[in-house]
C-alpha cells in the first residue's frame, strides 16, 4: 500500500540524492555490453535485478542509524583530515566531481545541506551529503520525508583510486558524530540492494535495513511502494 510520505509528484529540487550510486550501478552506454559486464562482473541476480530495472522496475533498500548508541572512531589505512566543505571551497569540490553542476551544489549549501569532505595531501579525494529536508530520489521518481530530529545522507562518493582504505568509513563516523552532538535521533539513507560493498561498510557503521522502496514504471503508470526489507537484510 502507498504510504503518504512518499510523493510521485513533487519536483526534483536541485541536488539529486541517490542518482549516483544509481549510475554506477545502471552505467550509460551500450545495452548489450552493460549487460555482459553485469553478467560477467556482479553475476546472474545483480544482472536479472538490473535488467528489470532498464524494463521499470527499481528499488532502493532504506536504512537506519539510531544515534543513542556509541559510535566507534575509524582510523583509514590512509590519513585524511575530515571537515564540513565551506561555500568557499566550492571549487575544490568541482575538481572533486567535475560531472557536478556549480548551481546544484552551490544551491545545497545554501540549503542547510552539509558535505563531509575527506582530503588526502589536500586534495578531496571521499565526500558524503547530509540533508535535513524531504530527499527527492530520481532514481525512483519520488520523496522520502526527513523528520525534524533526523538526517539523510546521500550522494557518498570516493575517488576510484582511493577505494580500500577505509576512507568513505572514516567520513561517515565523522558525520554521524557530528549529528550525535548536534540532538539528532535518527541518521537514514538508501542504497542498491547490488551494491555489496556499500551495504557491508554501512553494516559495520551501525546501519540496518528498516525497508525496502521500489517503483514500477510502465508507460506513463507508475506506481511506487514500499515494503519490509527482504529476509537476511534486517
Amino acid at each position: 500500500m502507498m504510504s503518504s510520505k512518499y510523493d510521485e509528484h513533487r519536483s526534483a529540487p536541485a541536488g539529486e540524492t541517490v542518482e549516483t550510486v544509481a549510475r554506477s550501478a545502471y552505467p550509460t552506454g551500450n545495452v548489450f555490453r552493460r549487460a555482459l559486464l553485469t553478467l560477467r562482473v556482479e553475476g546472474p541476480k545483480s544482472f536479472w535485478f538490473k535488467l528489470l530495472g532498464e524494463c521499470g522496475y527499481r528499488r532502493l533498500l532504506l536504512l537506519e542509524r539510531p544515534l543513542d548508541q556509541p559510535i566507534a572512531d575509524y582510523t583509514p589505512r590512509l590519513p585524511v583530515d575530515v571537515a564540513v566543505l565551506a561555500q568557499s571551497e566550492l571549487d575544490d569540490y568541482l575538481v572533486f566531481r567535475p560531472e557536478t553542476r556549480r548551481r546544484e551544489i552551490a544551491e545545497r549549501l545554501r540549503s542547510g545541506q552539509l558535505c563531509f569532505v575527506a582530503r588526502h595531501q589536500g586534495r578531496i579525494v571521499a565526500a558524503a551529503w547530509v540533508s535535513f529536508q524531504p530527499a527527492w530520489m530520481p532514481f525512483l521518481g519520488c520523496r522520502i520525508d526527513v523528520k525534524p530530529d533526523e538526517a539523510h545522507i546521500y550522494d557518498k562518493f570516493t575517488l576510484p583510486t582511493y577505494r580500500g582504505y577505509g576512507i568513505a568509513n572514516a567520513v561517515r563516523t565523522h558525520h554521524l558524530k557530528h549529528l550525535q552532538r548536534a540532538g539528532y535521533r535518527r541518521a537514514t539513507g538508501a542504497v542498491l540492494p547490488e551494491n555489496v560493498s556499500s551495504l557491508r561498510d554501512d553494516t559495520r557503521g551501525g546501519f540496518r535495513a528498516y525497508g525496502l522502496l521500489g517503483r514500477i514504471k510502465l508507460g506513463p503508470w507508475k506506481r511506487v511502494f514500499r515494503m519490509p526489507p527482504p529476509r537476511g537484510r534486517r
